[in-house]
């Protein structure tokens, strides 16, 4: 069966499966690998965000370069088996790495065509917020999931697991923000 993909189409499916995948525990580099890929595309190809300066406007300051590190090691490991263009055989993985990087690449679909727009980014900048009140201004979130929250009866603490991501991604569903099924759902049948 033969099929059209716009970049559009390529960029949703990597995000959607690198959000679903990361929320289901699946295996850390091919989470990394997929959602970098669907960051590429996003920030390079579509030019939705320019990186530095979301990066620069979203986390903290004495955090810039903490992220830098941590984020170019593996995006190179991944790709290369190198570093700084000097082959490595091995580095310590932190998984906070891929969760700003899913994080950058929702942001970029957010900002992206409405009819592109995912569910899941949403409820994943979300998740990531709660986890990350080190790296992101939090309080300007605060008000809209703490009372979110506190009407669907969970704690802030609660809020912070993957079994509750895992819950709000169930709810949702493989849709859009317009509400209608993502790509990724109509090939499945």
């Amino acid at each position: 069966m033969k099929y059209k993909l716009s970049i559009n189409d390529v960029a949703v499916k990597q995000l959607e499966s690198a959000i679903w995948m990361y929320a289901y525990g699946y295996d850390e580099v091919a989470v990394h690998t997929i959602a970098g890929a669907a960051f590429e595309l996003y920030t390079k190809r579509l030019k939705l965000i320019d990186f530095k300066s979301s990066m620069l406007a979203v986390l903290k300051p004495d955090k810039y370069k903490e992220f830098i590190d941590l984020w170019n090691r593996p995006y190179n490991f991944f790709k290369h088996g190198e570093f700084k263009k000097t082959p490595i055989d091995e580095f310590i993985y932190e998984e906070e790495t891929v969760e700003m990087l899913i994080y950058f690449a929702s942001e970029a679909n957010l900002l992206g065509a409405d009819e592109y727009q995912l569910k899941c980014s949403q409820i994943f900048k979300a998740y990531f917020i709660i986890n990350h009140p080190e790296m992101i201004d939090a309080e300007i979130y605060k008000g809209v999931y703490e009372k979110n929250a506190e009407q669907a009866g969970l704690s802030i603490e609660k809020l912070k697991t993957k079994e509750s991501l895992r819950t709000m991604l169930n709810i949702s569903g493989h849709t859009f923000v317009n509400g209608t099924n993502t790509p990724y759902t109509d090939l499945k049948k």
